[in-house]
């Protein structure tokens, strides 16, 4: 079975050593309340991230916004 790549999220996650749990509380305290089960899913791609969401990632992961993409890798 193939593998698919990391996603921007996960990546910029672990490049700054933050657990699901950690981001979740970012994102939360940032105004975009989320859970750590979303976060997975997210970075899963099985979900797309709300527009806040989005957003508050981006800014918190130092992410291009245009790089959080909706599930199976469509735009969110």
């Amino acid at each position: 079975m193939p593998t698919q790549a990391v996603s921007p999220v996960k990546r910029g996650r672990l490049q700054r050593g933050m657990t699901l749990q950690e981001l979740a509380d970012k994102c939360t305290a940032d105004g975009a309340p989320v859970t750590e089960s979303t976060l997975s899913r997210i970075e899963r791609r099985l979900q797309g991230p709300r527009p806040k969401l989005r957003s508050v990632l981006a800014q918190v992961l130092a992410l291009d916004i245009d790089d959080l993409d909706g599930p199976s890798g469509s735009p969110a």
